[in-house]
């Protein structure tokens, strides 16, 4: 199962959930199901409906009608099986795919493990876990030159005193 957004809070009184996804790409089209963990265990759910509302997306699940119901699933993580996502073009990567690659210099050193992605401004940036340090590096064609998604690695050709700089 992959994570494809979060329930951020309940929205009205029948039931509504607002959403918020990870990434555009799991608009078009979207799923027809869905799985949020209730009461400690993983449930499907069948997808009513789906808007956008503000900065987010409103939905409306199947058997989810009170206000109550829907307080229940605040939090929690909206999980599809991997094979409903569509493949997306070349060079481009599901957030899943990106998180825990091995990040590798030009020299074949490791220089560590992609632990999040920040999204600021126009732009990118990896967040690699190395030892007890974060390193940030922008997830560029410059900078990040192959991506194995299969193999979860990633080569880097980082400009001199980048990852010095960027260390926090």
């Amino acid at each position: 199962m992959v994570s494809i957004g979060k329930v951020v809070k309940s929205k009205g009184k029948r039931g509504e959930l607002r959403l918020r996804l990870y990434s555009e790409h799991y608009l078009k089209p979207f799923f027809p199901r869905v799985y949020l963990h209730k009461k400690g265990s993983l449930e499907e759910f069948e997808v009513e409906t789906l808007c956008p509302y503000k900065d987010s997306f409103l939905i409306k699940l199947k058997e989810i009608d009170t206000l109550d119901q829907a307080w229940e699933l605040v939090g929690q993580e909206i999980l599809v099986p991997e094979e409903f996502l569509r493949p997306l073009e070349e060079n481009n990567y599901y957030l899943f795919q990106l998180i825990g690659s091995s990040v590798i210099n030009t020299k074949k050193e490791r220089v560590g493990m992609v632990k999040d992605i920040l999204f600021v401004e126009n732009n990118e940036l990896l967040v690699v876990q190395k030892g007890k340090k974060e390193i940030l590096i922008p997830f560029t064609k410059s900078i990040c030159l192959e991506i194995d998604v299969d193999n979860k690695e990633i080569l880097v050709n980082p400009p001199e005193g980048l990852l010095d700089l960027n260390e926090i």
